[in-house]
Order: structure tokens, then sequence, then C-alpha cells
């Protein structure tokens, strides 16, 4: 499978990287796409993370998901409004999988894509998605094509659950051992 993974300066190192780190680990595909006018980003914790392109070189139709990575990068994200909610809306309005973690959820629940859902998110951010039931004692939780987690704390569970979704529950039981060195 072929994933799109979403970044701005402050975005959240733990959710990002452990992210990713799971699906590599599962031989999938990520791409790690700028929102910003360059291809460095800085996260949260200062990091710089090099990525594979920019947003406007992407094609939609060649990837199988979205993935929104939170932290304060989710407030940043605000400053590319129309970029991002176009990206999601193709994404939600193909069929195709759409995973966001921590604050993130908000930017795909702000459009509705998240009614008569349910779903998680970062507290206090479950006022700002339109409809759906909020899911406020679960890390990770998925309905239908979307997939949201609370907090970088769900990291890993954020990234089998992304698995699982097209690999199904024997294969994310081989992936989450071999995490766990079994």
């Amino acid at each position: 499978m072929r994933h799109l993974m979403l970044f701005v300066d402050g975005f959240e190192d733990v959710e990002a990287i452990a992210t990713l780190d799971v699906l590599l680990r599962g031989n999938e595909e990520v791409v790690k796409a700028s929102l910003m006018e360059r291809k460095e980003v800085i996260s949260k914790s200062n990091n710089k993370l090099v990525l594979d392109t920019l947003i406007e070189d992407v094609d939609l139709e060649s990837f199988d998901s979205l993935i929104i990575p939170g932290g304060p990068g989710s407030f940043n994200i605000m400053g590319h409004l129309p970029i991002v909610d176009k990206i999601i809306k193709f994404f939600a309005e193909n069929g195709k999988l759409v995973s966001a973690i921590c604050a993130a959820p908000f930017l795909v629940g702000r459009l509705g894509y998240l009614q008569n859902k349910k779903y998680t998110v970062y507290p206090g951010f479950e006022e700002q998605v339109i409809g759906g039931t909020y899911l406020k004692e679960l890390g990770v939780v998925r309905d239908g094509n979307f997939i949201t987690a609370k907090s970088m704390f769900y990291s890993i569970d954020f990234g089998l659950e992304i698995y699982r979704y097209f690999h199904g529950e024997e294969e994310t039981i081989k992936l989450k051992d071999s995490l766990k060195g079994e």
C-alpha cells in the first residue's frame, strides 16, 4: 500500500516517526510530503526532518491512504487549509483511508466527515468535530475508512491499526510480534 503523510513545522515527533516506523517495518510505502514551501520541516521538539516531496508535486490518485500527524502542527496546518481540505475531501470522498492522530482528527471532523462515525481526538478538540460519537476512553478508533487516535501515547497502536486496515488481523499480529521482538 502507498500512504501519504502530511507535514508542517511543529509536527509531533512521536506521532509521525513511530507511525512511519511501524508502517515501514510492515513494508509499506510512506511518502512524506511537506505543506511548507520547502522539503525540510522542524518538529515540535526542534528536530529537522527532510521529506520526500512538496505537496504540490503529489498525485493524490496514486495513494491508498492519508495520514495526518498532530501536535502543534495541527494549528500550523490551519495556514494551509484550502489544500488540506482538498486533500482530505479527495481521500474521504473516494473511500480511501483517512487517518489522523492527536489534535489532527478535528481537521477531518470539522469538515463533517466524522458525522455518524465513532472517533477519538485529543481532549478539548472534540468540540470542533461536527457530529459523530466521541469515544474519549479509547486510544484508537476505526470506523469505516477513518482511523483516529487520541495522543502520541497511542502512536504505535495507530500505526498498527492503519496496517490492520489493509492487511487484516493475522498479518498485523505478526507485525506487532516483530515489534515486540517475539
